[in-house]
């Protein structure tokens, strides 16, 4: 009972983040959304990196395939899907505490480069 339980949160994870990242990547690019708000790039690559690392995660999981060179590749992509993730957690971060801390500069530099 104690061995399956990881592999039982694993199928729940992937279960319920495949589909909640397409919705999310859906609704953060729709076009009045992602033209108004900057926060909306940063959370749907966001959304996408956590899509291609559970894609990823899963074919691991349940691969019978375990060559060499495909073990390797896959690999790779999934721990850089893994090293993207606090990047873009620190960029959103950071925009979010620039527009918070000094709201208006950042709008009169806009208006001025328009």
């Amino acid at each position: 009972m104690v061995d399956k339980l990881p592999h039982v949160i694993r199928y729940i994870c992937v279960t319920l983040g495949i589909p909640g990242n397409i919705l999310s990547v859906i609704i953060w690019l729709r076009r009045h959304v992602a033209s108004k708000n900057s926060s909306s790039l940063y959370l749907s690559a966001l959304a996408i990196n956590d899509l291609i690392f559970l894609l990823l995660h899963l074919r691991e999981f349940i691969s019978l395939d375990r060559s060499w060179i495909s073990s390797f590749c896959f690999l790779t992509l999934q721990q850089t899907a893994q090293c993207l993730e606090p990047l873009l957690v620190l960029g959103f971060s950071v925009e979010r505490l620039i527009s918070i801390s000094c709201p208006l500069q950042v709008s009169l530099q806009f208006r001025l480069c328009v």
